[in-house]
Order: C-alpha cells, then structure tokens, then sequence
C-alpha cells in the first residue's frame, strides 16, 4: 500500500508542499537553482543531511553541516561564506534544511547574503531531474535513500 502512495513525483510534490505550508520560507526549484549556480553571482550550498547520507552523494561543492547545529555555532563556522552570496539549504526532501534553515536564515540575512533558499523537493527531485550528484570520487548514481519509505520516491537511474 505505502509503495504505491510514496512512489513518484506526486509523492514527491506533495511531500514539498507539505513542507512548505509548514515553514513559509523561500525556496528555490532544481531548475531556479541550477540557473542560480551558471551565473556569476556567488552561491554557497550547505547539505543538512547526515555525514553518512553526504557521503553517499551530495550536490557538487555543497558543504556538510551538521542538522542539529545552532545557530550560534553554524555561524562562526561558516558565516565568512555567508556575505554577498545566495545562500540554499538542502536535505533529502526540505524537511530537515526547512528546520534548519529557519533556525538560521535571521542570521544569514544579518551576515549580508543576499538571499536564503530551501531547495524544493531536496537532493531527491534534483536527482529525479536527471542533475549531477557527487561523491568523493566524482559524479555518481547513488543516492541515500534516508529510509525505506522516503527512498521510494527516489527514481533510480541505470548505471
């Protein structure tokens, strides 16, 4: 039964919408952020997932953070990335990165950047748009699924 409501972009689509009418914060879709990243202005990515999970894949340069970190200390990590860039937040679907990402996004805005996203639909509907992830050895077609039930909304892509 589980199978045939999580698989597909439906799934997908309304699991972002969800996510969106739950934390009100700006998004950015695949497409908006892969136009974002070709032009000149700077963009600075952060995956909220777990090390295991960016390990596995993760979008190319994104930095790892930790998912429970505070704001506090998010900043004095990263906040030299922050200043005249366009910020987004990514995890598998945007519920982890919406947390954080509103735990963090008055910080960013008074660090100077220029915008803070959500990516829509996290690393799961920029992978199902046929995007690049990487690993450390370069572009790959693995993805962490995060759990049995969240990675059937993952379409997997031949090798």
């Amino acid at each position: 039964m589980f199978d045939k409501l999580f698989n597909g972009p439906a799934a997908l689509d309304l699991t972002a919408l969800m996510i969106e009418k739950t934390f009100p914060l700006p998004t950015v879709s695949a497409d908006e952020l892969l136009a974002l990243l070709k032009q000149d202005k700077p963009v600075v990515l952060f995956d909220t997932r777990t090390r295991e999970e960016y390990e596995r894949s993760h979008l190319e340069n994104a930095e790892n953070v930790d998912p429970d970190m505070r704001a506090e200390t998010f900043m004095q990590t990263y906040g030299d990335r922050i200043p005249d860039r366009t910020v987004v937040f990514y995890c598998s679907v945007g519920q982890r990165s919406s947390e954080f990402l509103q735990r963090v996004l008055e910080s960013c805005r008074t660090a100077g950047a220029r915008e803070c996203y959500n990516l829509r639909g996290g690393i799961f509907r920029w992978y199902n748009e046929g995007l690049p992830v990487f690993d450390s050895r370069g572009e790959t077609h693995d993805i962490h699924g995060y759990n049995p039930l969240w990675s059937m909304m993952v379409e997997r892509r031949s090798k």
